[in-house]
């Protein structure tokens, strides 16, 4: 599969927390590390907690000029803000190596575009695709979207795996997968995306779906 270009790089991080240490991580994570990232151009556009899975959070981090992605991560990294703050959440993490390094696919809608307004609780769906050397069965998302209309599933971001080196080692990113990610709004739950997600599956790919619920902080769901 031919990756699209990249004029932007999309990190979607699933990291494992300490039993119970959810809230605690959500709370320390925004009270300290959205301002502090926003400020070397990096954008947090998501911050999701999984119902079911108390020791589970995602988050997405967009760098919208893909060259500065490793001399913003070291700034942050090896500066006073996680200097200070990074012990506590080091704290609080198992695992943070769950990560994907993604580019929007043009097939889908502009990724993350502002703040985006949810006037009703909303749930979101992340579909991850393995796609091998396949590619993104762009047809048959925009074909499932458009049949599904009248469930109110709306989609966020069509991503799929860069395909360019990771240049903040320090960070490890899934470097031996291609994937596809489909991000889902679902005003009524979850169910309708997932089985519009899986649906798209029946292509021939295999499928993951987790539903997840969006911090008070996200911009993204």
């Amino acid at each position: 599969m031919r990756p699209p270009p990249v004029d932007q790089l999309v990190e979607l991080r699933s990291y494992e927390i300490v039993p119970g240490g959810v809230p605690a991580f959500v709370e320390h994570f925004e009270a300290h590390f959205l301002a502090s990232q926003a400020a070397l151009g990096m954008d947090i556009v998501g911050q999701f907690t999984v119902p079911g899975d108390a020791a589970r959070f995602v988050w997405v981090r967009r760098f919208r000029d893909p060259a500065r992605r490793a001399d913003a991560l070291a700034q942050f990294y090896g500066g006073p803000v996680w200097k200070e703050f990074g012990p506590r959440a080091n704290e609080l993490m198992v695992d943070h190596t769950d990560v994907h390094l993604l580019v929007p696919h043009p097939s889908g809608p502009p990724f993350a575009p502002g703040q985006v307004p949810r006037d009703q609780p909303r749930t979101v769906v992340i579909a991850t695709y393995d796609l091998g050397d396949a590619e993104l069965p762009a047809g048959a998302m925009s074909r499932e979207l458009a049949a599904a209309g009248a469930s109110g599933v709306t989609e966020l971001g069509r991503l799929v795996t860069a395909g360019v080196p990771n240049d903040f080692p320090r960070l490890p990113v899934h470097e031996d997968v291609t994937v596809g990610v489909w991000l889902l709004a679902d005003p009524s739950g979850g169910a309708a995306a997932v089985t519009l997600a899986q649906a798209v599956a029946g292509e021939g790919l295999s499928v993951r779906t987790m539903p997840v619920t969006p911090t008070f902080r996200s911009t993204l769901g």
